[in-house]
């Protein structure tokens, strides 16, 4: 083993090992051959930049007025609410609270608590 030079190489197959060159040209073809078989789709712009395309179309959209049918319900809404003053004897129903045995049966499980005893 002193005279020996230490190189790997593969077990021996039915196939021929290649040279590394070789090897290595045949691994660039076949990556070649699937990249151009992969569908091309444009590449996204990070967040932080924008691009002519992504920022002309943004602002083209920004001239045209767009409704907005919350906002035009939250006005309707606006406009029909009566302003409440607080301290003010204000007639404003509200909807009456009846007890029921449900509520009692509820807050008594309330009472029952898992506890251990030694």
């Amino acid at each position: 083993m002193a005279g020996r030079t230490d190189t790997v190489t593969k077990p021996s197959r039915s196939d021929e090992v290649l040279d590394p060159d070789d090897q290595l040209q045949m691994a660039s073809q076949v990556r070649a051959h699937f990249d151009s078989l992969a569908p091309k789709r444009p590449i996204k712009p990070n967040r932080s930049d924008n691009s002519d395309h992504y920022s002309a179309h943004l602002n083209s959209d920004a001239s045209v007025a767009v409704p907005l049918p919350e906002f035009d319900k939250f006005l309707s809404l606006q406009s029909q609410s009566q302003a409440v003053i607080p301290g003010a004897n204000n007639a404003v129903e509200q909807d009456e609270y009846v007890e029921t045995h449900y509520y009692q049966q509820l807050d008594s499980i309330d009472k029952q608590h898992h506890t251990v005893h030694i």
